[in-house]
This record gives C-alpha cells, structure tokens and sequence, in this order.
C-alpha cells in the first residue's frame, strides 16, 4: 500500500492498482487507511493529489462494515459520506462539494462515472472492492 500512495504522490492520477487479499487478512482495515491516506495526500506543489476518494462495494453488507470501519480511523466529522439507498442527487452533490471521502454502492457507479466525468478539473481515486476485469473494462474512467 505504501508503494501505491508514493506512486500516486509521484505521479499522480490515471493509473490502476490491484491490492489482493485473502479472506480474514484485514481487506476492509486496508481500504479504510488506504482511502484515509488517498484523501489527504498532496503533491510536491502541495495541492491535493485527489480532489475525492470513492469507494465502492458490491453488496450493502460490505457497504455498512466499510463505512463502520473508515469512521472508527476518522474521528473528525464530516470526512466520510455515506450514499445510502442509490440517492444519486446525494451522491452528485457530495462529488461537486469534493467531499473527501464517499461511500456507495456498485449499484449507483454508472451514474458516479457520468457525475465524476461532467466535472472538468476534478480528480478522483476510486477503491473498489472485489473489482474484476469485466468491471473495470466495462467503466471507461
């Protein structure tokens, strides 16, 4: 994780990373610093690398443990942002502000890739768990 941080310092954003993990070894512990670090990372000119880090689960499950476990490392509110139930009008209004953190739903990425695109200048780390092939093709980001 710490390599993928200095890269993204170093060179900034554009580029895939692939984390793995087996089951039990601490995956959602690792988003959660992982997102955390993205969000206040700054470049050698000292401006934000990312303007937003999303991150995106499959199952509501996931959603609810990923979103426990990112606001027990944050104790400052307002950090994370949590879309709940597919509210895209919450969603988009949190990518506009450039929120620091967002929390969502696979269901609601379609609709994050148009939002995130419509906003010229701006620019995202998205940590997606359990991404595939198929997902990450399918996306044009």
């Amino acid at each position: 994780m710490r390599r993928l941080v200095d890269d993204a310092q170093n060179h900034g954003t554009g580029k895939y990373y692939l984390i793995q993990h087996s089951a039990g070894s601490g995956k959602s512990e690792t988003i959660a610093w992982l997102a955390l670090r993205l969000s206040s990372l700054k470049n050698t000119e000292n401006e934000r690398v990312f303007n937003s880090i999303l991150v995106i689960t499959d199952r509501k499950n996931l959603d609810q443990q990923l979103q426990e476990t990112i606001r027990g490392f944050v104790q400052i509110p307002g950090v994370v942002t949590a879309i709940k139930n597919n509210k895209s009008s919450k969603l988009a209004q949190a990518l506009e502000r450039g929120d620091d953190i967002i929390i969502t739903t696979l269901q609601t990425f379609r609709f994050t890739v148009e939002k995130m695109n419509s906003l010229q200048g701006s620019k995202f780390a998205v940590i997606i768990d359990e991404a595939s092939n198929i997902f990450t093709n399918k996306y044009q980001l």
